[in-house]
């Protein structure tokens, strides 16, 4: 393959990241005003007279156990007893069913209920080890040995108030700004700028031309991009199971926000100290070790592996070199994107993210395929460090709020 060709191909590829991301963010089916709660029937026809144990389920797509109830538990309790039971599955990634959740738990006195989570015959079971799984097959031998059980029903809405509005009560989500701002704050952040400043200077060492450092520059940030896509990824199935539990989501928000605030202190610390022209006392850096081990990888990878696959080795080295670093704007973000309320928009606004991040990748390349040296880049960054840092810290405090929100409500 001709550079030429690899050099679209690889800004093509670029490009079609970018418009999938702006399809998955703006063409989703639009959520209604006021939408209804929905749920899937375990037998698929429900049976309607009879001795019926009737069974209210809500699940979520992350937790496992929930996946196991559905996909063997409870199939063969039904084949168990033919005829005698009827399940409602209720997903609480749905709005409308977390809402449900919220009235139901207000109806039988118990809150904070961690899923698979089970009403049945006036009984409420919350944790697959600690009731539901020691439960389910008495309470259903019960409720069928008394002629059947009704279904549950959750409390009535107060007046005037939808099912969104109590989750609009209960959470102020994130909203698009505060991802697009989080984006561009963290692709600013000099943890990751420095880095490419000493990859441009690298590459002009080696006498390569503007169209080779573009090149390099598009599959580095390729690279970066699905590299940072992919950690956040991880991070977010993690999170988003753990969060399930509601005991262990108020404790992870709790500490999140903990850490956000005080990395907001350091931030407006560094401000100060950018302000003063003391940039290597800064707090919020990368450590003088681990820019050694960038700046040498750098130097092998280019040298070593030739330009293509150096480029994209390094952009997934420095991507996971960078993460304790870059990564005080990325866990706060992540974590409050596991909120089950947000998750349906989740993938779509990390993918956004990450675009943001890489923008001034971009941008800095192409500056210097027009014939600005990686020396005045520098200089003018470094003019807008505290900048940043200011930014970087009001970011920051702004994010802990919403946390310590989750955290509470």
């Amino acid at each position: 393959m001709n550079k030429k060709l690899f050099s679209r191909l690889s800004a093509a590829i670029l490009c079609a990241l970018i418009l999938y991301a702006a399809a998955a963010l703006f063409a989703q089916t639009p959520e209604p005003a006021h939408p209804k709660a929905a749920y899937t029937s375990l037998p698929p026809q429900e049976p309607e007279t009879g001795a019926i144990a009737r069974i209210i389920f809500f699940s979520d797509i992350t937790c496992e156990e929930c996946q196991e109830m559905k996909a063997k538990i409870l199939p063969d309790l039904i084949k168990k007893y033919p005829g005698q039971i009827a399940c409602r599955i209720y997903d609480i990634g749905n709005t409308a069913n977390f809402a449900l959740l919220d009235r139901f738990e207000k109806k039988y006195g118990r809150a904070q209920n961690e899923v698979p989570i089970i009403f049945i015959d006036g009984k409420t079971r919350s944790g697959f080890l600690q009731e539901v799984k020691p439960n389910l097959e008495k309470d259903i031998q019960e409720a069928i040995a008394k002629g059947g059980s009704p279904w549950a029903e959750p409390a009535p809405l107060e007046p005037e108030v939808s099912d969104t509005d109590i989750v609009k009560e209960r959470l102020k989500s994130l909203t698009l700004m505060a991802v697009i701002g989080a984006g561009f704050i963290d692709g600013f952040n000099p943890c990751a700028f420095t880095t490419i400043i000493f990859l441009i200077s690298y590459l002009t060492l080696l006498g390569k031309n503007r169209k080779a450092v573009l090149r390099t520059g598009i599959l580095y940030t390729i690279a970066v991009f699905l590299t940072y896509l992919a950690l956040g990824f991880g991070l977010l199935t993690i999170v988003s199971r753990l969060v399930n539990i509601r005991m262990a989501s108020k404790i992870i928000y709790g500490i999140t926000g903990l850490v956000t605030l005080g990395v907001a202190f350091f931030a407006l610390k560094d401000f100060f100290k950018a302000k003063r022209g003391e940039f290597r006392d800064m707090s919020l850096k990368l450590s003088e070790d681990m820019q050694k081990r960038i700046r040498q990888s750098i130097h092998d990878k280019l040298k070593n592996m030739g330009m293509i696959t150096g480029a994209l080795a390094l952009g997934i080295l420095v991507a996971m070199f960078e993460l304790p670093c870059t990564g005080q704007v990325y866990l706060p973000i992540v974590t409050a994107l596991s909120n089950p309320q947000i998750r349906a928009r989740a993938i779509p606004y990390l993918i956004l993210y990450n675009i943001i991040f890489i923008a001034p990748l971009v941008v800095v390349f192409l500056v210097a395929y027009f014939g600005i040296s990686s020396q005045t880049i520098g200089e003018r960054f470094k003019r807008h460090v505290a900048t940043i840092k200011f930014a970087m810290g009001i970011f920051f405090i702004a994010l802990s709020a919403v946390l310590f929100y989750m955290a509470l409500h």
